[in-house]
């Protein structure tokens, strides 16, 4: 495994603005980087490279979604929900992407949005919901139910009197910090079927078809919906609105296909569309 750094192109292209050549000393040009804003002459360039971190960020989400899927199908809960939570996570980042706002990094977080004028905006540090706003997570949805939440779908119910980003997180965090064990060989959690044979396909087509969304607002359901439901919507996002047809190489497609084998997904169109045309 090469080892060496593999950075996000936004945040390399902005220090490179900035002449910053080592990323460790990017804290003492924080005044510089609050004041720099995009130009018609480096537009482009701040475009294309958030568009190519949306589509790594995309192959880290369907790999992360497909490792759980293929846990699921064989019985196995408690990585999946771990698992399924930082897919949502991912999937998220890439949404925020795909509607041309980047995070970059400079002794906080920042979201920059790629259009001439734009100038990086402080997200972390604050509080939202009455909870402080620290790390990449937090600050992630903050930035999420702050900027797109007011019309977003996500938000238009709760499972358990908690929106579905703090229902997810808690169960991950269960499982991660508080559960002694795994609870293997039970299965629980999800709908019960959706560990017999074709009911990871069956189950995922059902999610991919419920409009508007219902499934990903009971408790059985959610870890495995919420994330299907953007896995459709974030491929549709990079398709209209960054012009993102392929996010995924042949390479990545193949492989992804090969962990999915004896879910059925592998096969099915439907499925096989959302992630390579």
């Amino acid at each position: 495994m090469n080892t060496n750094s593999n950075r996000f192109r936004l945040q390399e292209l902005i220090e490179s603005e900035l002449g910053c050549s080592d990323p460790e000393n990017i804290g003492s040009y924080k005044t510089k980087f609050e004041r720099f804003s995009i130009t018609p002459e480096n537009k482009e360039k701040f475009v294309n490279a958030l568009t190519e971190d949306a589509a790594d960020i995309f192959y880290k989400a369907t790999w992360t979604y497909a490792e759980a899927v293929s846990a699921i199908a064989r019985g196995h809960q408690s990585w999946a929900i771990i698992k399924l939570y930082y897919a949502l996570f991912y999937f998220l980042r890439c949404l925020i992407a795909a509607r041309g706002l980047g995070v970059v990094k400079c002794k906080g977080i920042y979201t920059l949005r790629v259009e001439v004028g734009a100038s990086p905006v402080k997200r972390d540090g604050g509080k939202h919901r009455g909870e402080d706003v620290r790390g990449d997570h937090k600050t992630t949805i903050a930035i999420y139910e702050k900027d797109f939440g007011q019309s977003d779908i996500f938000l238009s119910n709760k499972v358990s009197e908690q929106n579905i980003f703090d229902w997810m997180m808690k169960a991950r965090e269960r499982i991660n910090y508080r559960d002694a064990t795994f609870s293997e060989p039970n299965f629980d959690f999800f709908e019960s079927s959706v560990k017999d044979d074709g009911g990871v396909l069956r189950w995922i087509i059902a999610y991919l078809n419920d409009q508007p969304p219902t499934f990903m607002f009971l408790e059985s359901h959610c870890s495995l919906a919420a994330p299907t439901f953007l896995l459709s919507l974030v491929r549709a996002e990079l398709r209209s609105r960054l012009g993102l047809h392929e996010p995924l190489r042949e390479e990545q497609f193949e492989s992804l296909l090969k962990l999915l084998e004896g879910t059925g997904l592998e096969h099915n169109f439907t499925f096989r569309s959302l992630l390579k045309n």
